[in-house]
């Protein structure tokens, strides 16, 4: 669909436009505390206590799995098993 000359161009701009260090990963845990932090009012209003209890062991299991998978990557890119 794109000339050559199109996607060299698209390429170079994306190169330029490309954040410096973008080997950071996106901010998921403290993502994931601002959103329990928003639903806790919420959950604890409309479900009671039993709510906010699953609420809290949904966050703490995302974030066990959130650091579980970086810990695996970082070991994987750096050549370890």
């Amino acid at each position: 669909m794109l000339s050559d000359n199109d996607r060299r161009i698209l390429a170079d701009l994306e190169r330029e436009f490309e954040p410096p260090g973008s080997d950071v990963p996106f901010p998921t845990i403290p993502v994931l505390c601002i959103l329990l932090f928003l639903a806790v009012p919420l959950v604890t209003l409309l479900f009671s206590w039993h709510g906010l209890l699953l609420t809290v062991d949904a966050f703490a299991v995302t974030v066990a799995y959130v650091l579980i998978r970086r810990h695996r990557s970082r070991r994987h890119h750096s050549g370890r098993r």
